[in-house]
């Protein structure tokens, strides 16, 4: 399915409605149900969303061509008036409300529920939506599978680890549930990161005990954290250290999303933006960058570029290399 080009009455403003991005690393967005696509969308401000529509996505500023920021979960509208008292205390009414917005100029398009904030949109805000009739037609937005959250240590570059979603109440030092498969890489990482320096991880059949490095340990005869199967057959894992969420890093040249590569045993961040070559580990350390594995690459001609590890050309190996490839000298002198 292409972009989508649309108007507005009233506008000279184009907005460009993209493709959902496909669930990623990189992009956190749910899908939407089976057989959604742009061709059933519309564009209205936000004061006319109406209760039952679906709201997809938002839009850069304007003027003129306006792209469309996709909302990670697609939600059913149930707007409210802006100012009356949030019945969650959410973030987001208590930012607005520090801000000193005006509630004649602001719209709540949801109210809070256990998991998202408020979501407040200016009243004329160009607002991507499936109207409620016609959402009607497709499956609900809850029979398309939730994304998991991803999560690292405090303070680290391991990860990302993908546990059930989390509340609005949960906190860094909460549990989360967890696979089979991500406790282990959890077991793996922990003990050489610095949030379990002074950790050791051993299993013990279908458990997992935690436990104080025996010579580090503050507490004698602490027995460690012993983390069992729970009913659902997964590991609520936490308590222990500081989680905090996880997200693909920044191109460190032009700031746009990067995506992973994997370049033999190692993980590369490789920039998403069309003009730009960059690749990072992610850890905003330039100096680790320079350790980059380099790589080449084949242009349309059918010539081989030889790129440093952080994605620059590396303009002598390349010559080098095309001198090689280069006519025999031999033929052409018989020539």
């Amino acid at each position: 399915m292409s972009d989508r080009i649309m108007t507005t009455p009233g506008s000279t403003d184009q907005f460009t409605l993209t493709d959902r991005p496909v669930p990623s690393l990189s992009h956190r967005y749910r899908p939407l149900p089976e057989g959604l696509n742009t061709t059933h969308h519309t564009i209205v401000p936000a004061h006319q969303v109406r209760d039952g529509d679906i709201v997809t996505a938002f839009f850069t500023d304007g003027p003129g061509i306006r792209t469309a920021r996709h909302a990670p979960e697609a939600f059913t509208a149930h707007p409210r008036t802006y100012g009356t008292p949030c019945p969650a205390e959410c973030r987001a009414c208590e930012d607005t409300a520090a801000a000193g917005l005006t509630a004649d100029r602001y719209v709540c398009l949801n109210p809070a529920n256990d998991r998202a904030d408020c979501v407040i949109r200016f009243r004329n805000a160009p607002v991507a939506i499936v109207r409620a009739d016609v959402a009607t037609c497709f499956p609900p937005l809850d029979t398309a599978p939730l994304l998991p959250d991803l999560f690292t240590f405090h303070d680290s570059d391991y990860g990302p680890y993908e546990a059930l979603p989390v509340t609005r109440a949960w906190g860094p030092w909460d549990t989360l549930s967890v696979t089979r498969s991500t406790a282990e890489q959890i077991a793996r990482d922990l003990p050489t990161s610095s949030a379990g320096r002074h950790l050791t991880c051993q299993w013990l059949h279908d458990s997992l005990l935690i436990a104080s490095d025996p010579h580090m340990r503050t507490e004698p005869g602490r027995p460690g954290h012993l983390i069992r199967l729970d009913a659902e057959g997964r590991y609520p894992i936490g308590g222990l250290w500081r989680w905090e969420a996880w997200s693909a890093p920044s191109c460190p040249e032009c700031m746009a999303s990067t995506e992973p590569i994997d370049v033999g045993d190692e993980r590369v961040w490789r920039c998403t933006g069309p003009d730009c070559t960059r690749r990072t580990y992610g850890t905003g350390d330039p100096d680790d960058d320079e350790d980059l594995p380099p790589f080449t690459e084949t242009d349309e001609n059918g010539a081989t570029i030889v790129y440093h590890g952080t994605g620059e050309i590396d303009i002598e190996a390349t010559a080098e290399l095309a001198a090689q490839d280069g006519p025999d000298e031999d033929e052409q002198e018989a020539g």
